[in-house]
C-alpha cells in the first residue's frame, strides 16, 4: 500500500547518571573518589533512503526510541554511550514539527537530527578540588529530547506525466524505462506514483507515472489531493491526452483548470502537451486540430503512439531539452528547532501562581536542575549555590518571593529560606 503521511513520535534516550564512588583496595590509604561519568543517551535521525519508495513501514510503529546510556561505575569506569536510533524514510520526505519544517530531504543519504540524546552525569571524580577532595555527590543524566513528527512523502522528479485516466501515461512509462507499472483497459490502474528512469545517450532523468485526474479532482473526488500534492514536486509537467476521444482538447482544458484549482503554483510551471494513441483511425481524425488549438494556447505539443513507439525517440529527446533549461525544484525553508541545538544560554522565567508559590520555567534551566540528585546532600547544597549563582534567587526576589514561599523547578519543590543563602 503506498503511504504517504505519517505522524511518529521520537523520544532520545536519557544519560546515564554519574557515580558516588570512592577507591578500596588493601595497602592503599586514602585512595580518594573514583566515581565515574554516564554514558550519553543515543539520539534519533531521519534519514533519507533510495531503497524506500513510501512511509508505509511507519504506518503502524508509531513510537521510535533511542537506547539510553549506561550508568557508570567505580575505578572511574565510564558508562556505555546509548546506540543512536536512524529512521529511513524516502528521498522526497518533508518532515514537519508542529508548523515548521525541520527537514526536507532531496538527495541520497541526508541525514537530520530531531531528537538529542541526554548527556550523561558527571561522577564525583570529576568534582574533586583543593578545598573539596572527597565530594560525596554526582548528577544525574540528562532526560534525552521527545519530539512528534508529521512525515509527508511528496515524490521527487525531473518529469511527472499527468492527465486523465487511460491517457496513455503507464504505457509510456513501461516503454521508455525499466519501470513495470500496471497497464488495463479501465481507469485508474495506477493507485500511487510509480518512478522510471529514462536513459538518453548518456543522460538520464527521473519520471513519474502519477495517478490520473479526473474532473472534481482539486475538491478531493477521485484520488483528489493524493495526487495532486506529488505534482508540486516535478520540474516538468508531461501533459497526456487520449486523441481517440471525442474532443481531446476539452480533455487537456479541465485537467488544467483541476491544476490551478488546487494551487496556481502549478500553472507557472512548464508543461509539455503529449497526443497519444496515433495508431488508432480516430486518433488520427482529432490529431491536426488538437495541435492546432494547443498550440495557439502557447504549448509545444507532440504526438506519439507508445504501442508502435512512433515519435517517442524525437519526443525524449525534446524533454531531456527542455529539462536543461529548468532549474532544480528548491529545498522547503528550514527552521532550526531550538531543542535540538547546543543552546548556551540560559533563559527562565519566574511565574506567581494564584496559591502564592512561584514557578520557574526554561528548558535549559530545567534540564541542569534535573541533573542534581535531591537524595544526596551535597548534590542540594551545590544546587543552592548555583541557583545563586544562575541569577534565579535574585529573580525571585524581585518577583517577591518570601520566606517560607513554595518555589517549583520541574518536579523540584524548594521552600525558600533567606538565611539559607546569604
Amino acid at each position: 500500500m503506498f503511504i504517504d503521511e505519517v505522524t511518529i513520535k521520537v523520544v532520545a534516550g536519557k544519560g546515564g547518571d554519574g557515580v558516588v564512588s570512592f577507591r578500596r583496595e588493601k595497602y592503599v590509604p586514602k585512595g580518594g573518589p573514583d566515581g565515574g561519568d554516564g554514558g550519553d543517551g543515543g539520539s534519533v535521525y531521519l534519514q533519507a533512503d533510495e531503497a524506500y519508495t513510501t512511509l508505509s513501514h511507519l504506518r503502524y510503529k508509531k513510537l521510535f526510541k533511542a537506547t539510553s546510556g549506561e550508568n557508570g561505575k567505580g575505578s572511574k569506569c565510564f558508562g556505555k554511550t546509548g546506540n543512536d536510533l536512524i529512521i529511513r524514510v524516502p528521498v522526497g520526505t518533508i518532515v514537519r514539527k508542529g508548523e515548521q519544517v525541520i527537514a526536507d530531504f532531496t538527495t541520497h543519504g541526508e541525514k537530520c537530527l530531531v531528537a538529542k540524546g541526554g548527556r550523561g552525569g558527571r561522577g564525583n571524580s570529576k568534582f574533586t578540588s583543593s578545598s573539596h577532595q572527597t565530594p560525596r555527590y554526582a548528577e544525574k543524566g540528562e532526560v534525552g529530547e521527545e519530539a512528534r513528527l508529521d512525515l509527508e512523502l511528496k515524490v521527487l522528479a525531473d518529469v511527472g506525466l499527468i492527465g486523465y485516466p487511460n491517457a496513455g501515461k503507464s504505457t509510456l512509462l513501461s516503454v521508455i524505462s525499466a519501470a513495470q507499472p500496471k497497464v488495463a483497459s479501465y481507469p485508474f490502474t495506477t493507485l500511487s506514483p510509480i518512478l522510471g528512469v529514462v536513459e538518453v545517450e548518456h543522460r538520464s532523468f527521473v519520471v513519474a507515472d502519477l495517478p490520473g485526474l479526473i474532473k472534481g479532482a482539486h475538491q478531493g473526488i477521485g484520488l483528489g489531493f493524493e495526487f495532486l500534492k506529488h505534482v508540486e514536486r516535478t520540474r516538468l509537467l508531461v501533459h497526456l491526452v487520449d486523441l481517440s476521444v471525442p474532443s481531446p482538447w476539452e480533455a487537456f482544458r479541465e485537467i488544467n483548470f483541476e491544476l490551478a484549482s488546487y494551487s496556481e503554483k502549478l500553472t507557472q510551471k512548464e508543461q509539455m502537451v503529449i497526443g497519444t494513441k496515433i495508431d488508432l483511425p480516430s486518433a488520427d481524425d482529432n490529431k491536426e486540430e488538437f495541435i492546432k488549438k494547443i498550440s495557439n494556447q502557447g504549448y509545444e505539443v507532440e504526438c506519439i503512439s507508445a504501442v508502435t513507439g512512433e515519435n517517442v525517440k524525437n519526443t525524449l529527446y525534446k524533454i531531456m531539452a527542455k529539462l536543461e533549461k529548468i532549474p532544480s525544484i528548491p529545498k522547503l525553508e528550514i527552521i532550526n528547532d531550538p531543542k535540538i541545538t547546543d543552546k548556551k544560554g540560559l533563559d527562565f522565567t519566574v511565574i506567581k501562581e494564584d496559591s502564592g508559590s512561584y514557578r520557574i520555567e526554561g528548558d535549559e534551566l530545567l534540564k541542569k536542575v534535573m541533573r542534581f540528585n535531591p537524595t544526596q546532600d551535597e548534590a542540594v547544597i551545590r544546587l543552592d549555590k548555583m541557583l545563586k549563582h544562575w541569577g534565579i534567587l535574585t529573580a525571585l526576589e524581585e518577583a517577591g518571593v518570601k520566606e517560607g514561599d513554595l518555589v517549583r523547578i520541574g518536579n523540584y519543590e524548594l521552600v525558600f529560606q533567606l538565611e539559607d543563602y546569604y
